[in-house]
């Protein structure tokens, strides 16, 4: 049987969410000097929207709260694959479609990951290679964790200053702006978040 040659495909996916966001809520008020709860619902809601905003595929391009991530590959993959999603923190598991289509899991330890934390790598061992798959553009599945760590103190403190500045201007300010793009995103917070930002995102 043949098969047509396959596109390269290296795609993401988000398998497990943070559990968390990086800035709480009181911190959010403290920000607002807001000390009453009538708003704690829109604030909350201004939190999980910065949040959406700046995470993973976002503007900052890295995962900010420990969360999961899947990496589909075509068959063939080259030796060395690249983590689509920093600051890598953990391989979870290899898993591959067969010959006989079915989803299969690999032996994580015929690999090695190498690299730093914004920029990691993996590949197969010296006498090992990317195992044998049927002709599906999503042969190989990389599950694994990204993020500063699990709790809002993981976080570099430019990460959450710059989410508590949106928050307030969108506080303060609750219908777009066209008049002047200052208006739009507060000064400085892409100087907040430039020192930890990837040169691409999206």
């Amino acid at each position: 049987m043949s098969y047509y040659p396959l596109a390269v495909y290296n795609s993401l996916e988000m398998v497990t969410a943070p559990s968390t966001s990086p800035v709480t809520l009181a911190e959010a008020k403290a920000q607002l000097r807001v000390d009453f709860s009538d708003d704690d619902t829109l604030i909350q809601r201004l939190i999980d929207t910065a949040t959406s905003f700046m995470d993973a595929q976002g503007v900052l391009g890295k995962a900010i709260i420990e969360q999961t991530w899947a990496q589909w590959l075509s068959p063939n993959p080259d030796q060395i694959v690249y983590f689509g999603m920093s600051p890598f923190v953990s391989l979870v598991s290899i898993h591959y479609y067969n010959t006989s289509n079915a989803l299969t899991a690999a032996t994580s330890s015929d690999f090695e990951v190498l690299g730093t934390k914004n920029e990691t790598s993996i590949s197969p061992k010296t006498n090992y290679s990317w195992p044998t798959t049927y002709q599906r553009a999503d042969a190989i599945k990389l599950t694994f964790k990204a993020g500063y760590g699990t709790a809002v103190t993981d976080v570099p403190e430019s990460i959450r200053q710059a989410m508590l500045l949106l928050v307030g201007h969108w506080y303060e300010n609750r219908e777009q702006s066209a008049m002047n793009r200052l208006e739009n995103i507060p000064y400085g917070f892409d100087e907040l978040i430039s020192t930890e930002r990837c040169s691409y995102y999206g």
